[in-house]
Parts: structure tokens; C-alpha cells; sequence
């Protein structure tokens, strides 16, 4: 719109300056002639009558012309009557600058005009335009964000830059509402599924205790609801821990830790486990290094991977802790010697929920959580976790932690 009033303007100017310089030539040749016509008369009757030159000049410099009207009776005597040649070309010249003049302004306001509409109709389209994108934002087609040639037709750079911005901003944060609502439906339906087993247990021992006739039994059916109530409030635990990190709610603190401190944190809680269960830990020398990442969430996830070696391991067995730095990350090998995993469960051991169908497995409480933490908590802080294991031969779980942030 600027630039066209910009042209627009431009091309008056130059019109208006034409026509001025017409005007000005016109006027000019119009004095010319009269001058030459004056100049012919004055040479005639001076050479004719040059006594006469004094009556003249003073005649010519009279600034109140008082002889004028005897001047014109005389020259009526011989038919000059005020058409000579000067007059007509005066007349001609300001009737063409009159005519000139006219078609100028007419031109002026038809191109002001055409340009004012040619204008109101760009800006036209160019609403339609937006609100047809707005529209489409509206509908969730971000489709506008790639269309380079519809972008370009609002006619303003900046404006399309920005709105492609805004289109690609709002695909991103529609995927992410759409993938928080599917993660949010996944986990409720899975929560459910959980708390369904423990709960029914529960209120079956209940059932039972309730028409139980003796006091063992009822102890017995105590005991059992005692049992499914640990198993409710562990698995209640890491339900909690899991939306937390999904939703956003928990955040991995980064600070510098020490490594040993990490893994003495995490032997601390399954040290008592280990004792019932009569397996030895085994970590031999660590060397303590620096790392840069959340220790008490990392602490945790190496704990679920050593919970759930002893778990699965026989009494009397042994667990193994190796630590080795490499060049930009650590190295941490967890081994033990229990019932080991198939090679077709080795990819899906850290879903969210993931059980085998090893019997051994079924018979041991758990709730599927403990390795898709370990996984979350330390692919979050830019490490990798990663299993080898042949069934009935153990399983080594592999952790890669960066030494740096």
C-alpha cells in the first residue's frame, strides 16, 4: 500500500512539473510574437519618422497607457482590432494550457481512483486470506505453514514469517496435547488394570476373614490382607513416581554427584532385601568420579535394576557391580546370576507394566514399573540402559551415564 502511494505520487509530480514547463513555454512564445509584432511597428515608423523616436519611446514607458484609446481607433481604421497575430497565439496558448490543465486533473483523479480501489481490493483478498488461515487454525489445519505462495499473498513478509511461525507452534503444541491425552488414557486404563488384582485380593481375605471360624483363620486371612495392602501401597508408589515424570511434575535436577556416593545410596535401599534373600552384592574397587546429573533419582534407578536382579535370582547366588569410565561417559555393569531373560522379551523388559510369562515371574510380586523408571529416569539425563541376557544364564544390565550434562 505504501509503495503504490509512493509511485503514485511520483508520477503526479512529474506530470504536474510537464505541464508547468508547457504552461511556461506557451506564455513565453505568446510574448515573444507580441514583442516581435511591437519591434516591427517601432522599426517601421522610426525609420519612416525618426524624429518621432522620442514620442515613441516615452509612449512605450508610459505606465498608464494614456493614449491607448486613440492608439486602438486608429489601428480599427485598418481592421487590426485587437486580432493580431500576438493576441491569437496568447488565446491559443492558454486554451491549450486550459485543455492540458483539465486532462491532467481528470487524469489525476481517474489514476487516484483506480489505484484507491485497486488498493481496497488488495487489502480485501488479504483479510479474506487471513481469516481463511485463522479459520484453518481453528480447525487444526496447519497445513498454511508450508504454503509459501499463499503466505506471500498477504502481501506482508514479516506478518507471513510470523504467522508461519505461529502455525508451525500450534501443529507442535496440538501433537503434544493429542499425545498427552493418549499417554493420560494409556495410563489410567493401565493404573486400573493394577490396582485391580491387589484390591480384589484384598476384599476377598476380608470375605473370608468375615466368615472364618476360628481365630487362625483369621489371623491367616489378616495376614494375607496385610500382604496385598504392602503390595497396594508399593505398587500406589510407583504409580506416583510414574505420572509424576510423565506430567512433568518431577523434574531431574542436575548437580554435580559423586558416583560412589550414588551407588552406596542405592545398595542402602535393597541392602535388607538382599540379606533376606541371602544374596551377596559384590562390588569390588570403584573408582569415585564426578558426574553431572540428579543423584536421588539416579540412586533409584540403579536400585530397581539391583531389586530386580535379587528378585530373580536364587538364594546364595551373587550380584556383581562393575564400574568403568570411558572417554565422555561411565560405564556401570549390573550381573546377576538369576533366571536370565528370552531373547524376545529382551526389547519390551522396560515397557511401562511389562511382565514376562516366565512362571517364575508370575509367581513373584511386582508390578512392572521398577525397570521403565530405571529407563525414564536415566534416558532423561542422556544415558542409555541396556540388557544382555540368555534365559537360565542370567542377565547383565548395562547403564551409560555421561560424565558431563
Amino acid at each position: 500500500m505504501k509503495k503504490t502511494a509512493v509511485i503514485f505520487v511520483l508520477i503526479t509530480l512529474a506530470a504536474a512539473v510537464l505541464l508547468g514547463a508547457a504552461g511556461a513555454s506557451a506564455i513565453s512564445n505568446a510574448y515573444n510574437i507580441a514583442t516581435e509584432e511591437v519591434e516591427n511597428i517601432a522599426g517601421a515608423v522610426l525609420a519612416e519618422y525618426p524624429q518621432a523616436e522620442e514620442v515613441f519611446v516615452n509612449a512605450a514607458l508610459d505606465e498608464e497607457n494614456s493614449t491607448q484609446a486613440e492608439g486602438r481607433s486608429i489601428m480599427s481604421r485598418y481592421g487590426y482590432g485587437g486580432a493580431s497575430a500576438a493576441d491569437t497565439e496568447m488565446k491559443r496558448s492558454i486554451r491549450g494550457y486550459i485543455i492540458m490543465l483539465s486532462l491532467f486533473i481528470a487524469a489525476v483523479i481517474l489514476c487516484g481512483l483506480t489505484a484507491i480501489t485497486a488498493a481496497v481490493r488488495r487489502r480485501q483478498r488479504q483479510e479474506e486470506d487471513m481469516l481463511a488461515i485463522l479459520d484453518s487454525c481453528l480447525a487444526d489445519d496447519y497445513s498454511f505453514e508450508n504454503d509459501s505462495e499463499r503466505l506471500n499473498a498477504l502481501g506482508n513478509q514479516h506478518f507471513a514469517d510470523s504467522l508461519s511461525k505461529l502455525g508451525s507452534k500450534l501443529k507442535m503444541k496440538t501433537w503434544q496435547l493429542d499425545s498427552e491425552q493418549d499417554s493420560t488414557k494409556t495410563l489410567v486404563t493401565d493404573i486400573s488394570h493394577q490396582l485391580k488384582t491387589p484390591i480384589s485380593a484384598m476384599k476377598t481375605c476380608f470375605d473370608m476373614y468375615l466368615e472364618a471360624d476360628s481365630q487362625k483363620e483369621k489371623d491367616e486371612f489378616l495376614y494375607r490382607s496385610m500382604a496385598q495392602m504392602d503390595r497396594l501401597e508399593s505398587l500406589a508408589a510407583a504409580l506416583i513416581n510414574i505420572s509424576r515424570l510423565e506430567t512433568g511434575m518431577i523434574e531431574l535436577k542436575t548437580e554435580k554427584a559423586s558416583l560412589t556416593d550414588i551407588i552406596i545410596s542405592a545398595l542402602n535401599t535393597v541392602y535388607q532385601k538382599s540379606i533376606d534373600k541371602e544374596v551377596l552384592i559384590e562390588t569390588g574397587e570403584i573408582t569415585d568420579m564426578e558426574l553431572e546429573l540428579d543423584s536421588r533419582w539416579t540412586a533409584e534407578a540403579i536400585a530397581n535394576i539391583i531389586d530386580n536382579g535379587i528378585k530373580y535370582s536364587p538364594a546364595g547366588s551373587r550380584i556383581d557391580i562393575r564400574v568403568s569410565r570411558l572417554y565422555s561417559f561411565v560405564r556401570i555393569e549390573i550381573e546377576d546370576r538369576g533366571i536370565g531373560i528370552p531373547r524376545n522379551e529382551q526389547n519390551r523388559i522396560f515397557r511401562r507394566f511389562y511382565r514376562g510369562d516366565n512362571d517364575t515371574v508370575r509367581a513373584q510380586e511386582g508390578s512392572g514399573v521398577g525397570l521403565y523408571l530405571s529407563r525414564t529416569i536415566i534416558e532423561r539425563q542422556g544415558g542409555t540402559i541396556s540388557v544382555r541376557s540368555a534365559e537360565g544364564e542370567g542377565s547383565t544390565f548395562i547403564i551409560q551415564l555421561p560424565l558431563r550434562s
